[in-house]
C-alpha cells in the first residue's frame, strides 16, 4: 500500500495558484472587515483548497480544515518562526543509519513525537524521529494540578492561584483552579533529555512525501528522494498527517478553534482584571459599539445601543478574551473562537481584540510577539485497520469542545508505547511471525486500540457533541452554558475538561447538566439531540457500536 503527499509538521504546500491568500496582518485598525465573515455558514467547500499529488480516493475531505483551510498561509507563518535559544535537534540527537531497518519511525517532532519517541526507547526499542528540525513555537496553558501529575511542573514560567471567567456584564466567576503557562523552551529542552536519557532515539530531518508498507517493512520517502525503513510507522505530525490516515465516514465535519494573540506591554491592564488571576473567558461583548475607556462602566441590560450591544448581531460567531498577566506590565492577550466551522478568521479575531483592549482601556504600548493559532477540532476519528498508527494532534487527541491536547498526549504516551514495545517484541521473540499480521500493521493496531478502543470512541462522539452544540450557540446561549457548565461539581467539569470521564460518567455529566441549566439551554439540548447528525452519531456509538464491529468482521 503506498499513499503521497508532502508531510510536514511545521510546512504546509502552498494552496492553488487560484486562492488569493492572506497576507501577514499590519498592525492597524482592521474596523472594516465585512460583518459578513463574521456569521455562520456551512458552505465551505474544504476539499477545493488541497494542492497534494495524492490519488483522489485517498484524500479525505476534512484534510484543508485540518491544515489550515483558506488561514494557511497565517499558519504557516505561525510554524515557521525561529529560536535561537531552542537548540537544533542534529545537536542533541544521533543521526540515524539510512542504511539500516529502524524499530519505529516517530514523524513529527513536536511535543508528542518527542514524549512518545522518548518512551518508547526507555523500553529498549530504537526509535527515529523523522521531520523538520525547528522550535517549539506556540503558546501553551495548561491547569497546574494537571501538570504537575505528569511531573512536568517545572515546565511552566508563570502560575495563577486562581483563573477568572466573565460571561455577562456585573458577574465575575472564579474557576478555583490554578492555571499555568508553559515555557516551550523548558518543555522542548525536557522532553529532548528524555530522549537521550533513553539512549535510543535518533533522528533525520527531512520532509515526507510518501509511505509505502511492504511485507516485512515499510518505507518512508523524503522530498530529497532519501528513502528509509522502518518495521512500523507511528504519524506525530499534526493535521498533515491525516493526508495518509483513513477515517470514519459517518461522522460531523472537522471544525477549528481559531484566535489570534499578542504577547506585549500595556498600560491599563490593573484596571480592567485582576493582574494576579488568570483571564481564561470574557465573553462580554466589548468588541463594537463602545467608546474607548467605557467597557468597565457597562450594566447588564443598560448598554448604550440597548440589547446589551448585540444592535442585530446576534448570530456572529462569538469569541472571548484570553489573557496571562506576566508582570511589568507584560501581558499575553488573545481573542479565541472556541470552535467554528467555518474558522473565524484571523482578522476578524484581529479586529475584535484591538476594539476590545480600547474599550476596556488597555493601551498597548510594545507589541513583543504576534499568534496565529489554528486548532483543527472534533470531524471523524481515524479507523483502525490501516498500516500506520498516530499519536497526539494527528490521532484526534485534541478534545473536540476545548481545543486542549498537550496535557492528553503526554499522559497518553508511555501507554502507547507499552502497546508498541510489547508487539514487536513479540514479533522478534516469535522470528516475525506472531500475530498480528505484517510488523507495521500489529503495531498500528496495538496503537490505534490503545487510543481509540471502543469505550473511547463512544467519550469521542460525547465530545462532539458538545462541539457541534457550541458551533450553534449564539452569544447569550453561548453566556448561559458556560455559567452552568462552571457551576457543575468540580469533578464533573474537571473531568470533562481532561477527557477522564467514561462513557457512563459522560451521561452523568449530562443529566446533572439538563438538571442546573435554564431553560433556554434545556431546550437546546434536546433539539440538538433530535435533529443535529451529531446526536445520531453519538447514539450510534453508545448503542450501535457492538454491533457494527460483528457485521463488518
Amino acid at each position: 500500500m503506498k499513499l503521497q503527499g508532502r508531510i510536514n509538521q511545521s510546512r504546509l504546500l502552498p494552496l492553488p495558484t487560484s486562492h488569493k491568500p492572506t497576507s501577514p496582518l499590519p498592525p492597524t485598525n482592521l474596523s472594516t472587515a465585512s460583518n459578513s465573515i463574521e456569521r455562520r455558514t456551512s458552505s465551505f467547500n474544504a476539499a477545493a483548497l488541497v494542492d497534494v499529488a495524492i490519488p483522489a480516493q485517498a484524500i479525505d475531505a476534512n484534510q484543508a480544515s485540518r491544515e489550515g483551510s483558506y488561514e494557511a498561509p497565517l499558519v504557516q507563518l505561525q510554524a515557521n518562526k525561529l529560536d535561537d535559544h531552542q537548540p537544533s535537534l542534529t545537536s542533541i540527537l544521533p543521526p540515524h543509519d539510512i542504511s539500516s531497518t529502524a524499530d519505529v519511525i516517530i514523524v513529527g517532532c513536536g511535543p508528542s513525537g518527542l514524549a512518545l519517541a522518548a518512551e518508547i526507547a526507555k523500553r529498549g526499542v530504537a526509535v527515529t524521529l523523522v521531520g523538520v528540525d525547528g522550535p517549539l513555537v506556540n503558546n501553551y496553558g495548561v491547569w497546574k494540578d494537571e501538570f504537575a501529575s505528569l511531573g512536568m511542573e517545572d515546565c511552566l514560567d508563570a502560575i495563577w492561584d486562581d483563573a477568572l471567567c466573565y460571561f455577562k456584564e456585573g458577574k465575575e466567576v472564579r474557576v478555583g483552579r490554578a492555571y499555568g503557562r508553559v515555557c516551550r523552551r523548558r518543555l522542548r529542552a525536557k522532553l529532548l533529555e528524555s530522549c537521550v536519557a533513553a539512549e535510543g532515539v535518533s533522528y533525520h530531518a527531512g520532509e515526507v512525501v510518501a509511505l509505502e508498507e511492504g511485507s516485512t517493512s515499510s518505507t518512508v520517502t523524503l522530498a530529497d528522494g532519501t528513502q528509509l525503513r522502518s518495521k512500523s510507522i507511528i504519524l506525530a505530525s499534526g493535521g498533515a498527517a491525516g493526508r495518509f490516515l483513513k477515517y470514519e465516514d459517518d461522522a460531523p465535519q472537522v471544525a477549528a478553534q481559531t484566535a489570534y494573540g499578542i504577547e506585549a506591554d500595556v498600560e491599563g491592564y490593573a484596571g480592567a482584571y485582576d493582574p494576579d488571576s488568570m483571564l481564561f473567558m470574557d465573553f462580554r461583548r466589548h468588541h463594537s459599539g463602545l467608546y474607548d475607556n467605557t467597557a468597565l462602566r457597562q450594566q447588564l441590560g443598560k448598554h448604550p445601543n440597548g440589547g446589551d450591544g448585540l444592535w442585530g448581531t446576534e448570530g456572529e460567531v462569538p469569541s472571548f478574551l484570553y489573557a496571562m498577566p506576566l508582570g511589568n506590565k507584560r501581558v499575553f492577550l488573545e481573542e479565541t473562537c472556541l470552535v467554528a466551522r467555518p474558522a473565524l478568521p484571523f482578522a476578524v479575531l484581529k479586529r475584535r481584540l484591538e476594539r476590545r483592549c480600547a474599550a476596556l482601556g488597555i493601551r498597548i504600548t510594545k507589541i513583543h510577539e504576534e499568534e496565529w493559532s489554528y486548532i483543527p477540532t472534533g470531524g471523524p476519528l481515524p479507523l483502525p485497520d490501516q498500516p500506520w498508527g498516530a499519536f497526539g494532534a494527528a490521532a484526534n487527541l485534541v478534545h473536540p469542545a476545548t481545543g486542549y491536547s498537550l496535557a492528553r498526549s503526554l499522559r497518553e504516551a508511555p501507554g502507547v508505547a507499552e502497546a508498541v514495545v510489547r508487539v514487536l517484541k513479540n514479533k522478534k521473540s516469535s522470528g516475525g511471525s506472531g500475530d498480528g499480521g505484517s510488523g507495521a500493521m500489529a503495531v498500528s493496531e496495538a496503537v490505534w486500540n490503545a487510543l481509540w478502543n471502543e469505550e473511547r470512541r463512544r467519550q469521542a462522539s460525547f465530545h462532539v457533541f458538545g462541539m457541534e452544540l457550541l458551533c450553534t450557540l449564539d452569544l447569550e446561549a453561548t453566556s448561559d452554558f458556560f455559567t452552568t457548565f462552571f457551576n457543575l461539581p468540580d469533578n464533573l467539569w474537571r473531568g470533562f475538561l481532561a477527557s477522564n470521564l467514561s462513557s457512563t460518567e459522560l451521561l452523568g455529566f449530562a443529566l446533572v447538566t439538563f438538571a442546573i441549566a435554564p431553560f433556554n439551554i434545556k431546550s437546546k439540548l434536546v433539539g440538538h439531540m433530535v435533529t443535529d447528525p451529531s446526536g445520531a452519531y453519538m447514539l450510534n456509538k453508545y448503542v450501535n457500536y457492538k454491533k457494527e464491529n460483528a457485521d463488518n468482521a
